[in-house]
């Protein structure tokens, strides 16, 4: 088929990308800079012949984009922490779900893949995340954007619209050229800081790779609405510790900070943050998911598509080295 793919610049896009393309299908980009492509895309082998210059926001060239397309996998989204952003996040990623989902299942496009996230189901308190949960979305205006966004696209669905929809956690992995998706920040920072604080906080890791694997999966028409919950396994603030210092080639410790300091630290973050003279992964939002992180539900791709997720020590240490490479560490 041929496959319109936003957000193919990005850390999943591109990655799906490939995936798509090693499947056998063609892909049609639609990217606002296509040089973009060249340094994310391109450089893990994608052929980026075909693309259309345009905005998810703007109905005419989504129009161009889709024209021709027999399928679509809605990676893009704009993604902020600024909260002076937050109003120009929500109207650009609903518009952009307006266009592609909407104008997608207004043209007769069947499959209709829409990226999610965890964050438009996560509630605190919450013990497994699975893709039946009501739309909730997070404190932070992403969280909030991705909850509209999300009862946008059930709404297509509940129409009987051929949208399937996957609620991705924290995705890590190689990168697409330079690019590496914000949990690699989580990554990162660990490594810099000789350790990982908390004590019953927890990362849900899913592999790019492996989340790729589960679009291309959705390829198939005819078989309507559809949701696939795809967070990835739960690592502990101690395994992540090991995991990430076995990668990095050094010992990590594990500060004992209380959850309740960190969910406090990341709300003081909200307030000075943009005043810092670096930026940080560290906010309210980030906090919260941290330390309260259940464990997610991913057997339904794996008993209905096959989909095999990656031990999380490889994608962690994959996702090392690519920073690494880049000089990030």
């Amino acid at each position: 088929m041929k496959v319109l793919i936003t957000g193919g610049t990005g850390f999943v896009g591109a990655w799906t990308a490939k995936a798509a393309q090693d499947a056998g299908h063609e892909v049609r980009f639609l990217v606002r800079n296509v040089g973009r492509l060249s340094t994310s895309a391109e450089q893990i082998g994608v052929d980026i012949t075909d693309h259309v210059i345009g905005d998810i926001a703007d109905g005419s060239t989504t129009a161009q984009a889709l024209d021709g397309c027999d399928a679509v996998i809605h990676c893009a989204a704009m993604v902020s922490t600024d909260p002076n952003r937050a109003d120009e996040m929500l109207h650009t990623n609903l518009e952009g779900a307006r266009n592609i989902l909407g104008g997608a299942a207004a043209a007769g496009i069947d499959p209709i893949v829409h990226v999610s996230s965890f964050t438009a189901l996560f509630r605190p308190g919450l013990d497994v995340l699975h893709a039946d949960l009501p739309v909730v979305g997070g404190s932070d205006g992403y969280g909030r954007s991705k909850a509209a966004v999300e009862a946008y696209a059930r709404g297509l669905q509940d129409g009987g619209a051929p949208v399937a929809i996957t609620y991705p956690g924290m995705v890590l992995g190689p990168p697409a050229g330079d690019q590496f998706g914000e949990a690699a920040e989580g990554v990162e920072a660990a490594v810099k800081m000789h350790g990982v604080p908390g004590r019953g906080a927890a990362w849900i890791v899913i592999d790019v790779r492996d989340l790729a694997a589960l679009h291309v999966a959705l390829l198939e028409p005819g078989h309507g609405p559809r949701r696939y919950m795809a967070g990835g396994r739960r690592v502990s603030v101690d395994r992540l510790a090991s995991m990430i210092g076995a990668a990095a080639g050094k010992s990590l410790a594990v500060f004992p900070v209380p959850d309740v300091a960190l969910r406090s630290a990341g709300r003081l973050l909200d307030v000075v943050g943009p005043y810092l003279p670096v930026e940080t992964p560290i906010n309210s939002a980030a906090m919260q998911y941290y330390t309260q992180m259940p464990t997610s539900d991913d057997r339904p791709s794996e008993e209905e598509l096959g989909i095999v997720q990656r031990d999380p020590a490889e994608t962690i240490a994959d996702t090392v080295a690519g920073l690494e490479r880049v000089g990030r560490l």
